[in-house]
């Protein structure tokens, strides 16, 4: 059956070591028995060299590697890569070919003259009126002197839903929900501390959380209440600010725990900076005023801003001399 197979050129090979080398140049090349006969026929029945013609040096030299065996004729097959044939290929040379390594060495990427940086300039404090996510604000609005009446003035105080011994309706939502700026103490929480003990007056401190719709409620309900400001204008210093605001989050920490609910308001002494009663969430203007009633009555008392100083003891006047009584002689 074999025979069969390498038929070539009109005739049957009768040597099986040719046969044999057929066999194996067709595996290796994948062709039919005529092309590996013509093939190695002129390659003087040489495997290796037949192969090397086929594929090229690089596949010769694979096959002579391989050590084809059993191939008839002569030898000369393909040998291997040699030393110098891996040097010019920039792999195992001679150890005056191998590049030195890099002397290790330090410097600066990016010089930057320290006189030369910009001045970092501290953010300014922020208050319970200009939060970046607060939802009914006009910022606008609240920075002019006027709070927003601008408009009313100009036009001789008749402006939309003014009426003469009526409070003025509210055009939109910034104005609803609008902080109570006008009576909110405006300055640090030091010196909060340091106006309480001077006027002998209550601390109401306003933690309020932007995302929180009861701390809105706190703006256009609690603290717009008529009666309540007059309380907090008689014996109370109102000071509000947001709890992620540098301020606020300082009073956090000194005076809630770290699961407090917003809004917040505290009773503070400002003479012992205690935290004497707390509400939490949102508080109704009768609630709120009925409490610090009690408050209001009793106002803090800073001793060493009531007692004089003691004056200096005044220096005993000098006794005038005696008058001299002896008669003449």
């Amino acid at each position: 059956e074999s025979k069969g197979h390498c038929q070539g050129r009109g005739h049957q090979m009768a040597d099986p070591t040719q046969q044999e080398v057929i066999l194996q140049f067709m595996s290796l090349a994948s062709c039919d028995a005529d092309f590996a006969t013509s093939f190695l026929e002129a390659n003087g029945w040489n495997l290796e060299l037949a192969v090397q013609s086929l594929y090229g040096d690089a596949g010769g030299a694979a096959a002579g590697g391989g050590g084809f065996g059993g191939g008839g004729g002569g030898g000369g097959g393909g040998a291997g890569l040699g030393a110098g044939d891996l040097a010019a290929l920039g792999g195992f040379g001679d150890g005056d070919d191998v590049r030195a390594p890099m002397a290790q060495f330090s410097d600066t990427l990016v010089g930057v003259d320290p006189a030369a940086r910009p001045a970092h300039r501290r953010p300014p404090p922020q208050s319970a009126a200009n939060h970046p996510l607060e939802a009914f604000r006009d910022f606008r609005t609240e920075g002019s002197p006027s709070g927003g009446d601008d408009d009313d003035t100009a036009a001789g105080g008749g402006g939309d839903g003014a009426i003469f011994g009526l409070p003025k309706r509210a055009k939109n939502l910034s104005e609803i929900y609008r902080p109570p700026t006008e009576i909110c103490f405006v300055g640090s929480f030091e010196e909060l501390r340091l106006t309480g003990r001077q006027q002998s007056r209550w601390l109401l401190v306003n933690i309020q959380s932007p995302t929180e719709f009861a701390s809105q409620q706190l703006n256009a309900d609690t603290w717009t209440d008529e009666g309540l400001r007059a309380v907090l204008g008689s014996s109370f210093l109102l000071w509000q600010r947001y709890f992620d605001s540098e301020e606020g989050a300082t009073y956090c920490r000194h005076y809630l725990r770290e699961d407090a609910t917003f809004p917040h308001i505290g009773l503070l002494d400002p003479v012992t900076g205690q935290l004497v009663k707390s509400w939490h969430g949102f508080t109704a203007a009768e609630r709120l005023m009925d409490k610090l009633m009690d408050y209001a009555d009793r106002p803090p008392k800073d001793i060493s801003w009531d007692e004089p100083s003691p004056a200096a003891p005044q220096p005993a006047a000098p006794a005038a001399p005696a008058a001299a009584t002896a008669a003449p002689a």
